[in-house]
């Protein structure tokens, strides 16, 4: 049940992400007019990094949780999670590696505990970065929401991620009449959120470079497009129903470039910044399930070979 469940969810996460890919090549040709398209590649490279350090973040959470297993089994979920987000509908990330690892073997409580920690520790990752760079970006005059973004970061991922609480709200998730349930230790949620916050000033740094190839952005206001990067994705990551954020983050764009850019121009950039991290997602999803693909068959090719040298 729970493979065809999971398959079903694959299969319709991949038909939103090839209408993505479809929609992001589309909006890309569309605005290239006067701007270098291969500039974007440096862009993507950061936003690569950024899927990576979220994979790393989720495989310390995962070793710290449920030990013992291999990478292949962190990656899994984690792909897997990475495209249900084009999924529209509540969280459908979390589903998706909900689904991949109890197909692994993990017990319900495991996963609770996991999945809980990741999204407390990335949503407090979310909220930290911005805050962090508000007063480079913005000046002194801003340091009241600098100190109470940190410190409500800080609340929300001590507080969250505190063993006893998820010890408790995972133990829900076990057999009845049983409440025993599974803790994330602080020094293993302390690496995960590093390397959460480490990807959301990359995916912002991203962005960053998509708006200076397609507009007047300067370069050097780096922790301002940072900062309003980081701002539009908390906005998209609070918001349910919205596939990836998507829709939420661009409004939220426009919204805080618009002033200086003009509407159309940072519409632009939103568009592109989207379609860019689109296209990339597409080239971890296809690496990843076409590498799977060709390991299988080179596994039941040399499993032949081997069974026909026997019989010989």
């Amino acid at each position: 049940m729970i493979r065809a469940v999971a398959f079903t969810l694959r299969l319709g996460a991949g038909l939103a992400l090839a209408a993505a890919v479809v929609i992001a090549g589309r909006e890309i040709w569309r605005n290239h007019e006067g701007w270098a398209v291969d500039a974007l590649g440096w862009a993507a490279l950061l936003y690569g990094a950024q899927v990576a350090m979220l994979a790393v973040g989720w495989h310390w959470l995962g070793e710290g949780t449920w030990p013992g297993r291999g990478r292949g089994v962190w990656l899994r979920a984690f792909v897997h999670g990475w495209v249900a987000r084009y999924l529209p509908g509540p969280p459908t990330g979390p589903a998706g590696k909900y689904l991949a690892l109890r197909d692994a073997g993990a017990e319900a409580p495991a996963i609770a505990a996991l999945l809980w920690v990741e999204q407390v520790l990335q949503l407090a990752a979310s909220i930290a970065v911005p805050a962090a760079l508000v007063l480079p970006a913005f000046g002194p005059g801003w340091w009241w929401a600098s100190a109470g973004g940190l410190a409500a970061a800080a609340a929300l991922a001590l507080g969250g991620a505190q063993p006893g609480l998820v010890r408790r709200l995972s133990g829900r998730f076990g057999p009845r009449g049983e409440r025993s349930g599974v803790s994330v230790a602080p020094g293993t949620a302390l690496l995960s959120f590093g390397a959460m916050a480490a990807a959301a000033l990359l995916a912002g740094l991203a962005f960053h470079v998509a708006a200076v190839v397609v507009s007047p952005w300067p370069l050097s206001r780096w922790e301002e497009g940072v900062a309003v990067f980081a701002l539009a994705s908390l906005a998209g990551y609070v918001t349910p129903f919205a596939p990836s954020g998507a829709g939420v983050r661009e409004s939220v764009i426009v919204a805080l470039l618009g002033g200086e850019l003009g509407a159309a121009t940072a519409l632009t950039v939103a568009v592109v910044a989207r379609a860019t991290a689109v296209l990339v997602d597409a080239v971890v999803a296809a690496g990843y399930f076409g590498a799977g693909r060709i390991g299988r068959g080179l596994a039941r090719r040399a499993s032949a070979a081997t069974l026909s040298n026997r019989r010989a």
